[in-house]
């Protein structure tokens, strides 16, 4: 085991494929199915695999959404965006790994009582060359390629598809380890790639940017191979203000970051690059002797950093984070191992259903003594993902968190929103039924409200019944009465990742 590979090495042999071979890679047997044959057969038996087919068409517009119930909320007008993954299969080639689909931003928006659904492909340049040559070329995240065309850098593999920032007048689609994209907010027309500054052209910006109350962004860029992280600051108006290189940070896999009102959070998993492999998942193993390590910097002063050490363990998303009057930090996670990274995002991609460890919202204390715990875990009704809390409680010690939650039993998916009164205790939810499979929802605060809970919860689900995706919105303070308004697209979208509001 190689334990000091480089950036470069990480490059050459994921483009060249040159270190494992493709039935090895995908764990694939002599004589079994291809990842299209298995789809293929399973979507004809199980509804639930329509959330990883291809996107109906490149671009989709419906300027009037079906109203299947309710209506609107008085107060409630802007714009909800989402991006995930929405092209699987060119050429015959259905790609391993869900992480590996090209990126797909859609916009809801909401006025006047109507919604409206615009949906368009990010045209990155891997998207481009692809689509002139009507196969995919280059391997990627998850998934080996035959024949590869050479990368000389992370915006050759860049699918941006995990996540979107409305911010100085663009939409920016967000990808993990490469640059930004940046859109027409409105048509969703890809304008190019965001280059911050001219020696940060190409340079990874994140897909989960903080952002502070009066608006302006944190965000960050892992160099795992170097063992490195830029910070970067950002204004509201989209100017770099500010960034900071990182140093001697362990190559685990940081998908997410929190905050508190003076520092930021980061946690390297139990999930590391260890490995020289085919595709960058195969260079990551899961370690689960290896405890994880905390990294805490001042907002004021980055060079300000302090270590901690949590048990082994791997998550994508966390919560809120605040510190108490001794000076202990604390914040939510939903964690767990890389089972469902590993396994289940490739079994989807096979209409296989999986067993994984399903993952828990924790919450963790960060003692000022250098101790650090978690300090209790939630098992009940996961797998939690997805938390959401209000942004304008953030950096204190918030009530209220939401997160996707309940399981399906012999399919894929969760299917209800939950409330946690984390004073209390207490889980009010809305379970969206067997038939719908549901996606991350955002917590939209009432204009003038005063409660913590005042405001909406805005998601997708997919509704297996009538094969389409639905725009539910639903009141935060009382989820278990059910969504005050369904609209419903006359087709389905591919399930995808993370989006942002931008109120009109």
């Amino acid at each position: 085991m190689d334990m000091h590979f480089s950036r470069r090495q990480a490059l050459q042999t994921i483009g060249g494929g040159a270190a494992l071979g493709v039935l090895a890679g995908c764990g694939m047997k002599a004589g079994a199915l291809s990842v299209s044959e298995s789809y293929a057969k399973s979507a004809k038996k199980h509804p639930w695999t329509l959330g990883w087919r291809s996107t109906p068409a490149r671009d989709l517009a419906t300027p009037d959404m079906k109203l299947v119930s309710g209506k609107i909320p008085k107060g409630l007008s802007g714009t909800f965006y989402r991006n995930g993954p929405a092209l699987f299969e060119r050429d015959g080639v259905r790609l391993e790994h869900w992480f590996d689909g090209d990126g797909m931003v859609h916009a809801y928006n909401i006025d006047d009582g109507n919604v409206s659904h615009t949906g368009r492909m990010v045209r990155t340049g891997k998207y481009e060359r692809e689509e002139k040559a009507g196969r995919f070329m280059v391997s990627a995240f998850g998934t080996k390629i035959e024949n590869p065309a050479p990368i000389t850098g992370p915006d050759d593999v860049n699918t941006a598809n995990t996540s979107v920032l409305p911010i100085g007048g663009e939409l920016l689609a967000l990808w993990e380890g490469g640059s930004a994209y940046r859109l027409d907010d409105t048509t969703l027309e890809t304008i190019g790639s965001k280059t911050w500054a001219a020696e940060l052209k190409g340079m990874p910006f994140s897909a989960h940017p903080k952002i502070e109350t009066d608006g302006s962004v944190w965000n960050f860029g892992q160099d795992v191979f170097g063992k490195r992280m830029l910070i970067y600051k950002i204004s509201a108006r989209g100017k770099l203000t500010g960034m900071h290189l990182m140093k001697n940070v362990p190559g685990g896999m940081v998908h997410d970051f929190c905050m508190t009102k003076r520092h930021l959070i980061f946690v390297v998993p139990s999930f590391q690059a260890v490995q020289k492999a085919d595709t960058f998942i195969g260079m990551f193993k899961w370690l689960p002797q290896e405890s994880q390590r905390v990294i805490v910097v001042e907002k004021d002063n980055l060079d300000n950093r302090r270590e901690f050490e949590l048990p082994p363990g791997f998550q994508f998303h966390y919560g809120n984070a605040w510190e108490d009057t001794s000076g202990d930090i604390r914040f939510s996670v939903c964690t767990g191992d890389s089972g469902f990274i590993e396994t289940g995002a490739r079994a989807v991609m096979r209409g296989e259903t999986f067993n994984v460890s399903p993952a828990r919202l924790a919450h963790i204390v960060l003692r000022k003594n250098g101790s650090a715990e978690i300090s209790s875990a939630l098992s009940d009704r996961a797998t939690h993902e997805f938390p959401q809390f209000n942004a304008r409680v953030q950096g204190t010690n918030a009530r209220y968190l939401y997160t996707v939650g309940d399981n399906h039993k012999n399919q894929v998916g969760q299917m209800s929103m939950l409330k946690h009164d984390l004073e209390s205790g207490k889980i009010t939810s809305h379970n969206y039924g067997k038939h719908s499979i549901v996606e991350e929802h955002l917590f939209i605060p009432r204009p003038g409200g005063v409660r913590e809970d005042d405001g909406w919860l805005i998601g997708t689900t997919l509704y297996l019944k009538t094969k389409a995706t639905r725009l539910n919105i639903l009141n935060a303070a009382r989820l278990e009465d059910g969504p005050v308004a369904v609209f419903e697209l006359s087709y389905a979208v591919p399930l995808g990742f993370h989006g942002a509001w931008k109120g009109a």
